[in-house]
């Protein structure tokens, strides 16, 4: 019986580790980056990406990056990085 006893505590032990470690990695996902276009750079003709990324840096201070990208084949907006 004490056994069964021993076993099961341990069990259960290494189980809860398993939930501990799991349930931190599951953290580890929110280095992500999302993207939106930008609201202060609203112009059709994003030529240079340099301004592109300040204006993201105004609209959004913890911005990552700035990148000018064609939609159509005259249409260049600018879009805005960050962590989501």
């Amino acid at each position: 019986m004490a056994k069964s006893i021993v076993s099961y505590t341990t069990f259960l032990a290494l189980f809860l580790c398993f939930l501990l470690i799991s349930s931190n990695e599951m953290q580890g996902a929110e280095g992500k980056t999302c993207r939106w276009r930008s609201k202060e750079y609203r112009t059709r003709f994003c030529l240079m990406s340099d301004t592109c990324f300040t204006k993201c840096k105004q609209e959004y201070p913890k911005a990552i990056k700035g990148e000018c990208i064609r939609k159509s084949t005259f249409s260049r907006y600018c879009y805005c990085w960050r962590k989501c």
